[in-house]
């Protein structure tokens, strides 16, 4: 899953600035980002090398799991490690669920 939409935002840049920095069209990176296109392997290149990032922190691992859950009107995004840690919180030390 390409992740551009997600490191965008954690930097706080918007699609027209990006679009600056990488020389890479407004409507391309949208297409990319909704998945309607893929980028092409010198597209993935660029676009690693504007973000100064390995082409493979573009995409996500399969197996991550991430949930996003709306809270007060904020989107919160929890990923694997967070629901492991939730589960945990649920289960004592000798598996048994401890009741609330």
């Amino acid at each position: 899953m390409f992740r551009l939409r997600e490191i965008l935002k954690e930097r706080k840049i918007t699609i027209g600035q990006f679009a600056d920095m990488s020389g890479i069209s407004q409507s391309n990176l949208s297409n990319y980002m909704m998945g309607k296109v893929s980028p092409t392997l010198e597209t993935i290149n660029k676009i690693a090398e504007a973000l100064d990032v390995d082409v493979a922190n573009l995409f996500k691992k399969e197996e991550d799991i991430v949930l996003v859950i709306k809270y007060n009107g904020q989107s919160i995004e929890l990923g694997k490690d967070d629901l492991i840690d939730f589960v945990k919180s649920k289960i004592n030390g000798d598996g048994n669920k401890i009741d609330k």
